[in-house]
């Protein structure tokens, strides 16, 4: 029962850190691009845009830093409480995320000067393990203003394919989500709370159905992606 409990405050925090991180980045630096636009200026690559995915990419670097830190003060914080169990799970939990934060604000400040070389017409190559961030990882997802302007004014292939990207990341994500909630449901049964199961249960149908719902507006896109001049 207390593992449960532990894992499910183990998994708020995480969503915490993540939503309210990706929006402190973006109130904080205007240079802060979402999924969208940098999906839209890697593929579109010229100058301006490297230059505009340098000062992205660096702004990254500095939340994933700010963030290691935060984690590594989280680490030390719950040494002091009385519960062991949750002062060595939580601790250690803080202390991987502040390595992997800083893994990748280091990856992403090598990723800023490789396009700020392009920017410049320098030649360069990606650094390793790269792929990821240019594919939008870190970034923010387009809030629904920046998405209605782009469904209103889509008609281009990048466009098309823009918001293909997007419509695949977000049936990953709903896919993920109805595997975590299907996970939770099979902890709970047997329990004294088997009921949350069935809640669990219905949570992971609901997002099931959003990533189908996903995946066929990604599809759509892929199509008018071909066809669209």
């Amino acid at each position: 029962m207390r593992t449960i409990h532990l894992r499910a405050l183990s998994i708020g925090a995480l969503t915490l850190v993540t939503l309210g991180g990706v929006a402190t980045a973006q109130t904080k630096s205007s240079a802060v691009l979402n999924t969208v636009e940098v999906q839209q200026l890697v593929k579109r690559a010229e100058p301006a845009d490297h230059a505009r995915l340098g000062a992205h990419f660096a702004a990254l670097a500095e939340w994933y830093t700010a963030e290691a830190k935060r984690h590594t003060s989280m680490s030390q914080s719950f040494v002091g409480n009385p519960s062991r169990q949750l002062a060595t799970g939580m601790s250690a939990h803080c202390k991987r995320l502040a390595e992997l934060n800083t893994q990748s604000a280091t990856a992403l400040r090598e990723l800023a000067v490789h396009h700020e070389k392009l920017a410049a017409g320098s030649p360069s190559a990606a650094p390793r393990g790269s792929a990821g961030f240019e594919g939008g990882a870190g970034a923010p997802a387009p809030n629904e203003k920046e998405l209605s302007a782009l469904a209103t004014k889509a008609g281009t292939p990048a466009d098309h394919r823009a918001l293909e990207e997007y419509f695949l990341t977000l049936a990953k994500r709903y896919t993920a989500d109805a595997e975590e909630h299907v996970a939770m449901a099979q902890a709970y049964r047997g329990t004294r709370i088997a009921t949350a199961a069935v809640h669990c249960e219905r949570l992971a149908k609901q997002l099931r159905d959003a990533a189908k719902e996903a995946n066929a507006a990604a599809t759509m896109h892929k199509q008018l992606a071909g066809i669209a001049r």
